[in-house]
């Protein structure tokens, strides 16, 4: 399925061919950026790895490209392994920093929060990094609200950082 913008935009169904763009939005902020916990670069065949079970599982799992350039990705997988909590599913979504700040990244969630609920998740959580203001008020205008803050849970650049996990209940 391919739902196309006036600006050129494309989201549609994630494919094996998009890890190699995914890894490489994903590693300039593993190199510059506080807002993925992680100070570990990923190749495409990582990513296979890391999206096999979200393939596997049938949860969603989207792109958006522009001009056959992947743009950004999101994709929901399960919050826990253990079956009482299969309602609840936890979202990733990630922009090219070249294209943030202009409405993608809402508009790609909303249609990943469509997917999740169409695919009968109950309760979807987004695991922010605390402060990552523009992040945070978009999950905010998209109806999510705070759950809660880990703090001091991840380490980076030298700083202790806190993990906001944003909620929203389907209904």
């Amino acid at each position: 399925m391919k739902s196309k913008d006036m600006d050129g935009t494309t989201i549609r169904n994630g494919r094996a061919g998009d890890y190699a763009g995914m890894a490489e939005i994903f590693n300039h902020y593993v190199r510059t950026s506080t807002v993925i916990f992680s100070n570990h670069e990923l190749t495409a065949d990582d990513f296979a790895g890391k999206l096999r079970p979200v393939v596997d599982g049938g949860f969603p799992f989207l792109v958006l490209e522009k001009e056959g350039e992947l743009i950004g990705y999101a994709y929901a997988h399960s919050y826990h392994p253990d079956p009482v909590y299969a309602g609840t599913w936890e979202l990733t979504a990630y922009l090219s920093h070249r294209t943030t700040g202009r409405g993608l990244g809402t508009r790609l969630i909303r249609e990943l929060i469509e997917r999740c609920r169409c695919g009968g998740a109950h309760v979807l959580i987004s695991c922010i990094t605390a402060g990552n203001e523009p992040c945070e008020r978009m999950h905010r205008r998209l109806g999510f609200t705070l759950g809660g803050v880990l703090p001091q849970v991840g380490r980076k650049f030298d700083q202790w950082l806190d993990d906001a996990l944003y909620i929203l209940l389907l209904k």
